[in-house]
């Protein structure tokens, strides 16, 4: 097969290369080997677990469950149009669904970004399970939903156990009370 021919998938030899490359390329530096299917399914279950009410015995550790995400910013670039234009609808809805599950940071200093155009680095979850009161980062202002205190009967159905659902490849979505 020529590299431009197409198979039924539609997709070409060299929109899968472009894939194989990003996967190979990123793999030593987010220490796993993650397909394109498997980095958007990791970002889903990290939404969906902002979405349910993020466990704040995590806080600290906020920022690492967007290793996915980041994971696909990079590979973005190394992928064909056609890829791109394929798989950008998936990346879209759960932007969008991360976008109104979380609120924007309030910046604190006028010191440049580290995060490199990552603007999801830049949000925390509207809704949050644990304990009143626990200290937040200074960032999350105004301060979250915290679920643990709400009786509404969508958050009564709720488990009360804090769950971390694994996709099986190290993306972990740490989510306080799914649906029982």
């Amino acid at each position: 097969m020529e590299s431009n021919a197409v198979n039924d998938s539609g997709l070409t030899e060299d929109d899968y290369a472009s894939v194989l490359t990003a996967v190979q390329s990123l793999a030593g530096k987010y220490g796993a080997v993650w397909t394109l299917n498997e980095a958007l399914s990791g970002w889903r279950l990290v939404v969906i677990g902002i979405e349910d009410g993020f466990d704040t015995s995590w806080i600290w550790e906020y920022h690492d469950e967007f290793v996915c995400r980041d994971w696909l910013h990079e590979a973005w670039a190394l992928l064909t149009p056609r890829v791109q234009q394929l798989r950008l609808p998936t990346l879209n809805e759960w932007d969008l669904r991360f976008i109104a599950a979380t609120l924007p940071m309030r910046t604190t200093s006028a010191a440049p970004s580290t995060t490199e155009g990552r603007w999801w680095h830049n949000r925390y979850p509207r809704r949050v399970a644990g304990e009143p009161g626990e200290d937040l980062p200074s960032q999350w202002s105004p301060e979250p939903i915290n679920i643990e205190g709400d009786q509404t009967p969508a958050v009564q159905q709720r488990s009360t156990a804090t769950t971390a659902t694994d996709d099986g490849q190290g993306c972990l979505s740490k989510t306080a009370g799914r649906p029982v």
